[in-house]
């Protein structure tokens, strides 16, 4: 079991420069805000492949950034400390923190949960062959409740009636923190 207390973790004034970086640039170029690129690495890290720090870029951002050099360093820095926590959290095998209200009820616009499930769940796409080669009902099943926060699916049937009931909307979302631990010790030979 791993020390909670020895896990790396940004502090508060690089979350906040890491935020508005990746914000200004969300607004620029219609790329990832900081919860789509934390969902992102996270469902990188989850996943069966290997982690790429170029594959976050690529996915994450236009080919033009809108960054100065000096910020594209300091975002790309921060992104690699950003990986090495969620890393050291997934491999604590405790409920992964997911940094934002586990609701899609929000007044200000696009929920920030939705933001991060879009994130994980892009990453599941990217790499959709290997994360259903193994137990594909299994998985999918752990996968629903991000799948259903993501929006990303929110054509089908179940998730429409899932919507319609904020009390089951919530709950769903809740089991984001333990799903997102049983799919990364699945991956990763855990269970």
């Amino acid at each position: 079991m791993t020390d909670l207390n020895s896990i790396p973790a940004l502090n508060e004034e690089e979350l906040e420069i890491l935020g508005t970086l990746l914000d200004e640039e969300a607004d620029r170029n219609d790329s990832f805000d900081f919860f789509a690129i934390h969902g992102f690495i996270t469902g990188l890290l989850t996943g069966p492949t290997p982690y790429d720090d170029q594959a976050v870029w690529e996915c994450a951002f236009e080919a033009k950034t809108g960054f100065t050099q000096e910020q594209e360093v300091t975002v790309a820095k921060l992104l690699f400390a950003l990986s090495k926590e969620i890393q050291a959290w997934l491999d604590s095998g405790q409920d992964f923190p997911v940094p934002t209200d586990l609701t899609l009820i929000d007044d200000e616009g696009e929920p920030p949960l939705e933001s991060w499930a879009m994130g994980f769940m892009s990453a599941v796409i990217l790499h959709e062959e290997s994360w259903y080669a193994d137990r594909e009902e299994e998985v999918a099943q752990h996968l629903f409740p991000i799948m259903y926060a993501s929006g990303l699916f929110m054509d089908e049937p179940e998730m429409a009636d899932i919507d319609e009931d904020a009390e089951l909307s919530d709950q769903m979302c809740a089991n984001i923190p333990a799903a997102t631990v049983t799919l990364y010790l699945m991956m990763h030979g855990g269970s």
